[in-house]
């Protein structure tokens, strides 16, 4: 059985995730946690960041939602947590 390459722990306004593959550990907002789990399910993680914005900020409009998912799924992307083709 291979090795889990990302240990998670998670609370209740995101997590903390540590990559064993190269030693870096990224603490996520609730946002991009939901992103990021969503994209481990073989989800899509854009639909689940912006459910998420819309439930911490449900009074925002859906220019800054989608601005804001874009910019988690872009901090994703370069820390190296976004698999390919699960953006969206």
């Amino acid at each position: 059985m291979a090795e889990e390459r990302f240990l998670i722990h998670r609370w209740a306004d995101g997590c903390a995730v540590f990559d064993q593959a190269c030693g870096n550990t990224h603490a996520l907002d609730i946002a991009s946690c939901a992103g990021f789990l969503a994209a481990r399910r073989n989800e899509p993680a854009r639909p689940a960041i912006e459910q998420s914005l819309r439930a911490q900020w449900p009074d925002k409009g859906r220019e800054e939602i989608d601005a804001l998912a874009q910019d988690c799924l872009q901090r994703l992307d370069a820390c190296g947590l976004m698999p390919t083709g699960k953006a969206n």
